[in-house]
């Protein structure tokens, strides 16, 4: 049985998990986005607390764990974002790559994966103050199926050509 609504994968489970905006700062979302995205933090929030079985103080501490930590985590992502960009730009057929850039951008890529793993191994020493092992496995586990299903909708969503 599935209980995770294909629509939760649309929005980073990090965002899901964070605290939201509260009324009156900046404005940046639409009302009716912010309504949803309400609507799908509380339902991702649910199924959370009822796979991982955690009680309302660990869903409390995992918010602050997760406000704290993905602001670091998109800053990385969006780091190697970049340098493949980077990268696929060099290499790209018919020009000539700068070798110089290709280097770097490796070796960037490389930092940024020593610095996801620490980041990963800093997340999970904080989660396991509060979380079982088998806590931090189930979220682990329902973590990764978010990813996967958000993954995929990206993936058809570049396959669909633009509506006219």
């Amino acid at each position: 049985m599935r209980t995770l609504p294909q629509a939760l994968a649309t929005i980073a489970f990090s965002l899901l998990l964070a605290p939201a905006p509260a009324s009156g700062q900046g404005g940046e979302a639409a009302p009716g986005r912010q309504r949803m995205e309400q609507q799908l933090r509380q339902g991702l929030w649910r199924i959370t607390k009822e796979r991982v079985g955690l009680t309302d103080e660990q869903m409390r501490k995992l918010e602050g764990t997760t406000a704290r930590f993905d602001p670091r985590r998109r800053a990385l992502l969006a780091d190697d974002r970049s340098q493949r960009q980077l990268l696929r730009a060099e290499l790209l057929p018919g020009h000539t790559p700068d070798q110089d850039r290709v280097a770097a951008a490796l070796d960037r890529l490389l930092l940024l994966q020593r610095q996801r793993a620490d980041l990963n191994a800093e997340e999970q020493r904080e989660l396991a103050g509060f979380m079982t092992p088998e806590q931090r496995a189930r979220f682990a586990a329902l973590q990764e199926q978010v990813r996967r299903r958000a993954d995929a909708l990206r993936r058809s969503r570049r396959d669909v050509p633009p509506a006219r």
